[in-house]
């Protein structure tokens, strides 16, 4: 390793230097390497930070060491750092990618409890929620959502969009409709967001006459469909009539 041969040249490498090389190995998998040199830190009287810990605990839920990654968490504050909203946002993005819903719902409670700075926020859970829908888990995203709902955080049109598309891509129209319903009558998002977004993931997974009805539909009512939905209703309408 480089590191090691560093203090041959009479140059004492940083933490920095240590954490530059630590998250590229992490970032290539390397994690058996990654956890190696850091531990080599403290033969120089060095020790990791919260960019260490994250790097490892990123690294270690891309490659699938769940345990790993978790178990770092603990042995954190013996160095002078504390989980934060970054590091258990890495760690709950390895669990949901792998669909270990219990451990997912087990930290969101976890982050709640630390309170301020671990504390999930509409990111966080927006995340979580497209990570199960890209999973064909609407119904657990829609337990998030609910626990969003119950802890105060109002869910915004991303984390909408999210919902929605998951929903549709696993041909669950009929739960979209009550799902607008349901989320706009908390205020947080527009009825036209909403049906923006519909409209776009409809066209997306071809069914355009779908499409085309909640984009009329939407126009009656008096709603606005944004410019991504009308540009691409509008291109659909056009390439159908093309080809008559």
């Amino acid at each position: 390793m480089v590191l090691k041969k560093m203090p041959e040249f009479n140059i004492r490498p940083d933490t920095t230097a240590y954490n530059l090389v630590i998250r590229s190995l992490c970032e290539k998998g390397d994690m058996d390497m990654a956890k190696q040199l850091m531990g080599e830190m403290g033969l120089i009287d060095l020790y990791p930070d919260m960019i260490t810990y994250v790097s490892m605990i990123k690294g270690f839920c891309d490659v699938g060491r769940l345990e790993e990654a978790y178990a770092l968490f603990p042995v954190m504050s013996v160095h002078g750092c504390y989980p934060n909203v970054v590091a258990y946002s890495a760690l709950l993005d390895g669990v949901c990618r792998f669909g270990i819903v219990e451990k997912a719902f087990e930290l969101l409670a976890e982050m709640e409890k630390e309170g301020e700075g671990c504390r999930p926020n509409v990111i966080t859970y927006t995340s979580v929620i497209q990570s199960f829908c890209e999973q064909g888990r609407a119904k657990d995203a829609l337990s998030v959502l609910e626990l969003m709902e119950v802890r105060g955080c109002a869910p915004n049109r991303v984390t909408a969009s999210a919902w929605i598309n998951g929903v549709c891509m696993n041909g669950q129209l009929q739960d979209v409709y009550k799902f607008i319903e349901r989320i706009v009558g908390g205020g947080s998002v527009s009825m036209g967001d909403c049906y923006s977004s519909l409209v776009v993931c409809l066209i997306k997974i071809k069914k355009v006459e779908e499409a085309e009805k909640t984009f009329r539909m939407a126009l009656s009512s008096g709603m606005k469909p944004d410019s991504l939905a009308c540009s691409m209703m509008i291109r659909e309408i056009c390439s159908r009539n093309e080809s008559a």
